[in-house]
């Protein structure tokens, strides 16, 4: 063996056993005085770098956060910027952005300044909270400290500002990127074909996927997966089936995205065998179905099969959107045979009485009943309800149950007082029918406020699937209009 090897080979073990003995310690134990106690007895030496390899490793914040602090106090230990970056992410995930701070303010007063992948983790962390102003305040701190955004920071401000709604800015954010002689990757591209076609520019974001390819950089499975669901929304069906071939003839396998999306094109275009034929292929690749692809199939075979009553065809689309633990190839025939509430419910659904008080009283009281189950469940259950009640014409009926479910907090995110006249509508996770029973049941309440106090909300942003829609002076006006209160708002 070559002088100096056997050294390095027992130094590099003796790293891994530190490591793996402190990281064994930290995840067997809340981090207090006996943790502290078990790492003391280690008697080992650890630098910045062992430190970081073990802050990876741990999910509980405050564990994390109280070895990052007693390793401050050991003799001779330094933090560096990695670690500090580590410890950053970790607190953005737990959404601890008060302790953020107070540790960045730590590494700049010890000599250590946060680089670009920090400020990314703390840009990103932002942008998953849902806190894009705190976002952007970042990416104009992080140019004033003379650090210079890179792709991964354009491409997360991109994907925060789209997802939220806020095509403009996402962008104004790309041209932004392109000034700035960072040209787009894969990543990127997607993000802005996604983000074109949800504000309805389908033209722009087909144009923009046939850039990418000219400027050879190859599309993936995420980006062939956005444009089929993108013309599938658009319900270009023979174009969406034209991109799901071009996919295979590039190269990718479909994955559980892909099988599900295309079922679905080819149910509405009336190719039920080649959907269930796809649905084989999906399994044998040993891709898992889960409850939406069982209960698209079942809702294919129902509209294929059945002339549904309001009951029916409830129970079909409560098996469509739902996220039960009941297997949903037999979810109906549970419900039936169990007596489970949701069957009772539906199938005792009134007709609206002069102020449609005995349907929200019956909602209301499912709802009660329902209260240990998962909220997406009941959302599941609800939009499936309010939807066909709106296409049947039944709106009163449509308007009292989602009403009731607005005030139990199945929606929590559907309409929200953003600041001082400032109000955000939001319709992405809706159907049609209960999103357009959700936007006129809203309008009526903030028409029946401005009446009654006078004052009127100065701006008001509706997010839907296409885009974000900013409304002001011109929405207040109307609604003041005598003839909107004729207009079923109410």
């Amino acid at each position: 063996m070559p002088t100096g090897i056997a050294p390095f080979n027992r130094q590099f073990a003796h790293n891994g056993n530190v490591v793996q003995n402190v990281s064994h310690i930290l995840q067997q134990l809340k981090w207090g005085p006996s943790a502290e106690a078990a790492l003391g007895n280690l008697n080992c030496s650890m630098d910045a770098y062992q430190a970081n390899q073990i802050l990876k490793q741990l999910q509980d914040h405050s564990v994390a956060l109280g070895f990052f602090y007693w390793l401050k106090q050991q003799a001779g230990f330094r933090h560096d910027g990695h670690t500090y970056t580590t410890m950053v992410g970790i607190l953005g995930r737990a959404r601890q952005f008060g302790a953020i701070n107070k540790l960045l303010n730590q590494m700049v007063n010890e000599g250590c300044q946060p680089n670009v992948v920090t400020y990314n983790r703390l840009i990103h962390s932002y942008g998953r909270a849902n806190y894009l102003k705190d976002a952007m305040s970042v990416f104009s701190q992080m140019q004033e400290a003379g650090c210079e955004p890179d792709r991964v920071t354009y491409c997360t401000l991109i994907d925060i500002h789209a997802k939220s709604g806020f095509l403009d800015v996402a962008l104004r954010l790309y041209d932004r990127m392109q000034e700035a002689g960072l040209s787009p990757d894969t990543f990127t591209y997607s993000v802005m074909i996604n983000c074109l076609g949800k504000a309805g520019h389908l033209a722009a974001a087909h144009r923009l996927f046939c850039e990418m390819v000219d400027h050879g950089c190859v599309p993936n499975l995420v980006t062939y997966n956005i444009m089929i669901a993108l013309q599938a929304k658009a319900r270009n069906y023979e174009t969406a089936l034209k991109l799901y071939r071009d996919m295979q003839g590039a190269g990718f396998q479909p994955d559980k995205v892909t099988y599900s999306i295309v079922m679905e094109v080819l149910g509405h275009c009336g190719y039920l065998e080649e959907a269930e034929a796809l649905f084989g292929e999906m399994k044998r690749k040993n891709w898992v179905p889960d409850e939406p692809v069982y209960g698209l199939l079942v809702d294919l075979w129902g509209k294929a099969g059945l002339n549904p009553s309001l009951q029916t065809y409830t129970l079909l689309s409560c098996c469509t959107e739902a996220r039960s633990s009941y297997d949903m190839e037999f979810c109906c025939e549970l419900m039936a045979v169990t007596r489970h509430p949701a069957h009772t419910f539906l199938l005792s659904m009134p007709s609206a009485g002069p102020d449609g008080e005995n349907v929200r009283e019956h909602m209301s009281r499912f709802l009660d009943l329902m209260h240990s189950e998962d909220r997406e469940s009941k959302r599941g259950l609800v939009d499936a309800v309010v939807d066909f009640l709106h296409k049947s014409g039944l709106k009163e009926e449509a308007g009292s149950v989602w009403e009731v479910a607005a005030q139990k907090n199945v929606y929590p995110d559907a309409v929200k007082e953003k600041g001082s006249c400032y109000w955000l509508i939001n319709l992405h996770v809706m159907s049609d029918g209960t999103a357009v029973t959700a936007l006129s049941r809203t309008l009526a309440w903030f028409r029946q406020q401005m009446l009654i106090s006078g004052v009127c909300p100065n701006r008001i942003d509706i997010v839907t699937g296409w885009g974000r829609r900013r409304c002001g002076e011109s929405l207040n006006r109307w609604l003041l209009e005598s003839y909107v209160e004729r207009m079923h708002l109410l």
